[in-house]
């Protein structure tokens, strides 16, 4: 890369700030809120900074046995509409990623696999979140049981071609950000081009 600004003079991106106070301003189920005042190490001076501190969470590319991605739709409150997206979830208290990943597809879909693929991270919201977003791949999925979803979970599950999905990703109607970085991450996976064929055919 060729630096083309710094601002201001003698800025190092990778030299924190200094923390001189932070208080929690509210703490509920999912996140809680931190008001942090920090100084700057280039100019001295203080700002406030609202933080988000919250679980970590996973997503699940699910393919089933005859190539189909089995995906979930759901009505989201933050944007009251119905999305397409992937199964996924936060991560319990001490849970690993992948089995929270194992958890969130057997809960959600009813399906199970046994071939798990890490995909990789990223961090959903870097100026305000503290957390990670995983994501994984899973083939050759089988269905096992009911789903098993929280008291406020309500969703159906479908099983798409991925002719389709690709389409309906190209016209925006899949739109959810993690989402889309999962698949932007399966796009970079070695297996893709493999994988890819196969889906095609």
């Amino acid at each position: 890369m060729r630096l083309l600004h710094r601002h201001p003079e003698g800025f190092n991106p990778t030299t924190p700030w200094v923390q001189e106070s932070e208080s929690v301003r509210q703490d509920s189920r999912l996140f809680r809120q931190i008001v942090a005042q920090r100084r700057s190490p280039h100019t001295g001076r203080n700002h406030a900074f609202y933080r988000l501190q919250g679980p970590d969470w996973v997503n699940v590319v699910a393919f089933n046995r005859v190539g189909e991605l089995i995906v979930v739709e759901q009505f989201r409150h933050g944007i009251d509409e119905a999305t397409l997206e992937i199964p996924g979830g936060g991560c319990d208290p001490g849970e690993a990623p992948l089995q929270a990943a194992q958890r969130e597809l057997r809960e959600e879909t009813g399906y199970v696999s046994e071939r798990w693929i890490t995909l990789g991270s990223c961090t959903p919201n870097p100026a305000t979140q503290n957390n990670r977003c995983y994501s994984f791949l899973a083939l050759d999925c089988d269905p096992e049981g009911a789903l098993d979803l929280d008291p406020a979970e309500e969703l159906q599950v479908w099983a798409c071609t991925w002719p389709e999905w690709q389409a309906r990703m190209r016209r925006g109607e899949i739109h959810h950000a993690l989402v889309l970085t999962a698949f932007q991450l399966l796009s970079l996976w070695e297996g893709w081009p493999d994988l890819l064929r196969r889906l095609e055919a």
